[in-house]
């Protein structure tokens, strides 16, 4: 979360005592699922609305899709509109979900929501072929088969539960560190200190013999096998679905409870800003609907009704791309933002 000015000692304590790092997840009503031919539109259908339940509830359990349809209601009425896309030469069905309808439902069924706020995860993946020097797992460069199935495994998990589950991107003079000064430096720090997160993890893959590995690291185990591959990734999901879970348990929004505040965007310089700052606001979990009470020559005042409380609000858009949050009273319920510049 980035720095915020707060008001009160006592909302200081509130927040900090649980910093996190997180980004802002903009497109998350909006679900990408491949697609071969249009007979297959059904079926990426309801994976992209099993996608986007996972995503808004925090869980991939599949009791609360159950729970939604068992209530009368079909994939479809959650749709606002879907089309094929064609993106680096493959075919994808794009699925855009209708917010206020979704957290209507989940409201109704008692299922709480995750806000646009979400958690990022740095993998720090060290592997010992035995064969090649040591290296780092990254996000771009692929050694063999198993760097690339945990690339992928970590951008398809981080798509469904609309997280951030991240490789280092390292450039060419950290490799070089690396390689040449590997005993002399802290290769975790020197990794670790060019990112925000809120979890580091780190993993040790050692090959130990023919078919023999020895994993160690926030993973532990040891195997012989020729499926050794396979073995790893099943229990990476493991550790990161209960990673995943355990950060989001702490950012759901209770629906039931909503309140209004006063909000005012400052340095509001032409229409296209006054439309880029509806869009941001209306796209926000938190955000139930909103009233413009009046407007100056730069500045926008709002009353916005809000699921949750406060403090949900403000976690979603300190994570904003777009806006900074200069000052916000949790006993006025007042909040007062501008452009970032």
């Amino acid at each position: 979360m980035r720095m915020l000015k707060l008001i009160t000692p006592l909302l200081f304590i509130i927040i900090f005592s649980n910093v996190i790092f997180a980004k802002e997840f903009d497109q998350l009503f909006k679900v990408y699922t491949p697609i071969k031919n249009t007979s297959e539109i059904e079926k990426s259908i309801n994976n992209s609305f099993n996608i986007m339940i996972y995503r808004l509830s925090g869980s991939e359990s599949p009791s609360n899709i159950w729970k939604i349809i068992n209530a009368g209601n079909t994939r479809k009425d959650f749709i606002k509109s879907y089309s094929i896309r064609n993106i680096e030469g493959k075919s994808f069905l794009e699925v855009i979900f209708n917010k206020d309808y979704l957290i209507n439902v989940f409201n109704e069924l008692s299922i709480p929501v995750i806000g646009n706020s979400r958690p990022v995860i740095l993998f720090m993946i060290n592997v010992d072929s035995g064969t090649k020097n040591p290296y780092v797992i990254t996000n771009y460069f692929y050694n063999n088969d198993l760097d690339n199935k945990i690339n992928h495994f970590l951008n398809q998990k981080s798509t469904s539960r609309g997280v951030f589950l991240e490789l280092p991107e390292l450039d060419l003079f950290n490799l070089n560190e690396i390689q040449n000064y590997e005993k002399l430096i802290d290769i975790k720090e020197l990794v670790s200190s060019q990112y925000n997160y809120d979890l580091l993890s780190e993993i040790n893959i050692i090959k130990i013999g023919p078919n023999r590995w020895s994993v160690t690291g926030d993973i532990q185990f040891d195997y012989q096998g020729k499926a050794f591959d396979n073995h790893f990734i099943n229990n990476l999901a493991n550790f990161v679905n209960n990673q995943i879970d355990n950060l989001l348990a702490n950012q759901k929004i209770d629906t039931s409870n909503t309140m209004r505040l006063n909000a005012t965007f400052m340095d509001i310089d032409n229409y296209e800003d006054y439309k880029n700052l509806k869009e941001i606001i209306n796209s926000l979990v938190a955000v139930k609907s909103t009233n413009i009470t009046k407007f100056d020559k730069e500045s926008i005042y709002y009353d916005i009704e809000i699921y949750g409380n406060l403090l949900n609000f403000v976690n979603e858009i300190s994570d904003s791309s777009y806006i900074n949050i200069d000052n916000f009273d949790i006993s006025k319920l007042e909040v007062l933002m501008s452009f970032k510049s």
